[in-house]
């Protein structure tokens, strides 16, 4: 299979509805019309865009295992061999409570987000802002970015709190701290710096990461040079914006199929038969041009702004009116330097990493999950998750006071306090934590997010 150039066939039906058209009446002239040669069947094409069109691959998965498996090892080849994706997905961290929390919030979310954004989506552990703002202004913003205000330059005294604040989420992260993102609900092209803070992060994590802009033709030889760099430090992958068709158009001019075979195109222009998240201002998009059950948010951890020096600590969740950006905002605090952050991310570590649920002030399942107990079993369900077990009858117990909500002072009354933590209980409610089915949230923070 000609890897580069089916990925640009994927592109073209995605984006342009023009060779959607062409491609749907006659496959061979499009792909021609094109100078497409993917190198695979056309009826293994036709079945990824009739899927690709109702958002069910069932077929495809049916007729074309060989195509489908070549694509899978080309694809985990390149995710073995990226530093970025190691950091993401395997065990690297070095701050145990952090892990188990992140570990818990992913187990959670398992229960209510869509299976197919759930698998593929990365699990990074800290975000930076490198600005206030974002000249794109795209209509759809999952995190509604106001209009770009500020960028953190390269100064000496800027560069001297980046490395702080990189070296200190290191010391407390290890490996994980390299599982990052320099933007936000920012664009990192907007910053003329943007080189020189990824070689220190670099240098500090041993780690490249991978960027997402809209501006990948505003300078296209910067383009070129930022994900060259790129390449010589382990991160091939860069992700391309694109909000209008004949943009989407120009980008395929600009850039060969082979060129850009390791980039991904986030294709959000009006054409394309992509899905927002609805998330931020795409919360006013018509239904069908949303993924229901999905968020644009892939950070389970620290979201850090270096104009503003403030962290918040930030984990994904289904959007909602409580959460219109698709995360659930856990804490915020400010700081004036590297030091202030130490002692604000300490505390934030006592207060939300707690070692297990006996340390919880109050303890109830989270509301998406339907309990059913009958002949000694429990069945817990959620939309996407069904967890089945035995019970004893002290076991059902707790399980129905869990779903109502109890405090630590009913629970002592109840079920024998500290003693039911080393008893007859411990094992289920052990159970329970560590897949992420009690909910943390009774302590969490509740003010404002409206302004960034």
């Amino acid at each position: 299979m000609n890897f580069a150039d089916y990925k640009r066939f994927l592109e073209c039906y995605m984006g342009d509805d023009g060779f959607r058209e062409r491609f749907d009446r006659a496959p061979a002239v499009a792909l021609r019309e094109a100078a497409l040669s993917p190198e695979c069947p056309v009826e293994f094409l036709q079945a990824i865009a009739a899927g690709c069109r109702s958002y069910n691959f069932r077929p495809v998965l049916e007729r074309f295992s060989a195509e489908l498996a070549e694509l899978r090892n080309f694809a985990a080849a390149l995710e073995e061999s990226n530093p970025f994706t190691v950091r993401c997905r395997s065990a690297c961290g070095g701050n145990a409570r952090f892990e188990a929390w992140r570990e818990r919030r992913r187990r959670a979310n398992r229960a209510v987000l869509q299976p197919l954004y759930f698998d593929r989506s990365f699990n990074i552990a800290v975000a930076y802002e490198l600005g206030v703002g974002c000249s794109g202004r795209c209509g759809f913003c999952c995190f509604d970015a106001p209009p770009l205000r500020e960028n953190f330059r390269y100064t000496p005294e800027n560069r001297g709190l980046w490395r702080g604040v990189l070296a200190l989420f290191r010391e407390l992260l290890g490996d994980r701290a390299g599982a990052a993102a320099l933007y936000w609900a920012t664009d990192p092209f907007d910053n003329p710096d943007l080189e020189k803070f990824y070689r220190d992060f670099y240098e500090l994590n041993q780690v490249w990461p991978p960027i997402t802009t809209r501006w990948p033709l505003r300078d296209p030889e910067r383009s070129r040079r930022f994900a060259g760099e790129g390449r010589e430090h382990g991160q091939p992958g860069c992700r391309f914006s694109v909000t209008e068709r004949g943009e989407l158009r120009r980008f395929f001019r600009e850039f060969s199929a082979e060129e850009a075979m390791d980039w991904s195109l986030v294709l959000n222009n009006p054409e394309s038969l992509n899905r927002y998240s609805a998330s931020g201002r795409a919360r006013q998009a018509e239904p069908q041009e949303c993924q229901e059950d999905t968020t644009s948010c892939c950070l389970s951890g620290f979201l850090v702004n270096l104009c503003r020096r403030s962290v918040r600590l930030v984990s994904p969740c289904v959007p909602d009116e409580a959460n219109p950006y698709g995360f659930h905002l856990w804490s915020e605090a400010s700081f004036r330097d590297a030091a202030e952050l130490e002692r604000v991310l300490g505390g934030m570590q006592e207060r939300f990493f707690p070692e297990g649920p006996e340390a919880l002030p109050f303890l109830r399942l989270p509301p998406v999950w339907n309990l059913e107990i009958a002949g000694g079993r429990a069945e817990l369900t959620s939309r996407y998750l069904v967890r089945r077990f035995e019970v004893s009858r002290q076991e059902a117990a707790l399980l129905e006071r869990l779903k109502r909500g109890l405090s630590r002072r009913e629970f002592d009354r109840e079920f024998g306090g500290e003693l039911a933590f080393f008893g007859k209980t411990h094992g289920l409610l052990e159970m329970l934590w560590k897949s992420g089915m009690l909910s943390e949230e009774e302590e969490s923070w509740t003010g404002s997010i409206s302004l960034w």
